[in-house]
């Protein structure tokens, strides 16, 4: 299954690699679920002091997120000694308190889901016991038991992409709903990334992953241990960073900041895309003139040159450049696809404004992306 069809399902264990967005997906399905209940939802670790007074007053009116990294948590953690008295008597015991976060999860009337992270790079036998007992009963040390309405939701990553990863307990296994997790679609990672940035991130990355969709995620061919490797995640963050860095830097220095980011072997790629060098002015006054010389580009220049025309705008494109984008409709939809992709929403829809007289067939690629 894909990332982004990750549910919040009691005791669900999603395994995949890393990078594809199961982290920010189960906190963004909690968000949902808080709105969904009508609860104000608090993620326990920016929670201050004042916060949690009020969810102990009042746990009914909250939804708790807490993410909690399995292998940096130790059965001793969980609960401190605290010397008391009994009362009328002078008797003294211990009591074992829990930490604040673990106590809010165990108010009665609480909801929210508990987010066990990096399970599988869990590796000692006692951490991995506790985390059993706390998926299997909700149940941990001396005194704590999570709220019923507490979801315990967990992620891992398998063997083929974690040195680390230790197979997981056969009991603990046949407590938990397996689900193996996969990369969102390049079109979904788009729409992320203009949900999340707007036009803040550099979309000549959308166009090299329409193009290459098979160096949107793989490990690294050969593995030294220091050699980086594509996957959503890492495109999200070079695409953010090469917008920032626009204009600022030479071309060697943008060519390891790629290639950091993806690895040799694909970062190679995009990076010769970046340094590739044409007269961007002269070629789109030749495709005004002679539409059907956009067969004639190598594929890194048709990027390139998609990439210029989305900057142009609606009005430029609807009273100059009809004819190419008539012609990339009945020849090269998919450029003209990400031509579309890349201009902001409002020349897009400007665009449409001004070509109602353009073929129904193109007014119909048009109008799929002005919704």
């Amino acid at each position: 299954m894909k990332s982004t069809s990750i549910r919040l399902i009691d005791r669900a264990l999603y395994v995949g690699p890393p990078g594809v967005g199961k982290t920010e997906i189960v906190m963004q399905k909690a968000k949902e679920e808080a709105e969904k209940f009508g609860k104000i939802f608090v993620d326990l670790r920016e929670a201050d002091e004042k916060t949690t007074e009020n969810i102990f007053a009042h746990p009914e009116k909250y939804y708790l997120y807490y993410r909690l990294i399995a292998p940096h948590v130790y059965p001793e953690e969980l609960s401190y000694p605290e010397k008391r008295t009994a009362n009328g008597t002078d008797r003294a015991f211990v009591d074992y308190v829990p930490p604040r976060v673990i106590l809010a999860m165990t108010a009665k009337d609480i909801h929210g889901v508990l987010f066990i992270d990096e399970l599988s790079n869990v590796q000692r036998d006692d951490q991995m016991s506790m985390f059993y007992s706390i998926i299997q009963e909700k149940e941990a040390a001396w005194t704590i038991k999570l709220s019923r309405n507490i979801k315990i939701v967990m992620a891992s990553n398998n063997a083929e992409w974690s040195e680390i990863a230790r197979a997981l307990p056969k009991p603990l296994r046949n407590r938990c709903k397996i689900y193996t997790v996969s990369a969102p679609s390049i079109d979904e990672w788009k729409d992320y990334m203009v949900r999340q940035y707007g036009d803040a991130w550099e979309k000549l990355c959308y166009a090299y992953l329409k193009t290459y969709p098979f160096d949107f995620i793989k490990p690294p061919a050969e593995d030294d241990g220091f050699t980086n490797f594509p996957t959503p995640r890492s495109w999200t963050s070079l695409a953010v960073l090469l917008h920032e860095l626009k204009g600022q830097c030479d071309d060697e220095f943008i060519e390891e900041t790629v290639i950091g980011h993806l690895g040799k072997e694909v970062g190679v790629k995009f990076a010769a895309l970046l340094k590739t060098k044409i007269d961007i002015p002269a070629v789109l006054e030749k495709l005004r003139k002679s539409p059907e010389d956009f067969e004639k580009l190598s594929t890194n220049d048709k990027i390139l040159i998609s990439d210029a025309i989305a900057q142009l705008g609606g009005k430029t494109l609807a009273e100059e450049y009809s004819g190419l984008l008539k012609y990339m409709g009945e020849k090269s939809r998919e450029f003209l696809v990400l031509i579309l992709v890349m201009m902001p929403k409002q020349e897009r829809l400007e665009l449409l404004r001004r070509m109602q007289s353009m073929a129904k067939d193109v007014i119909k690629v048009l109008s799929s992306y002005t919704a």
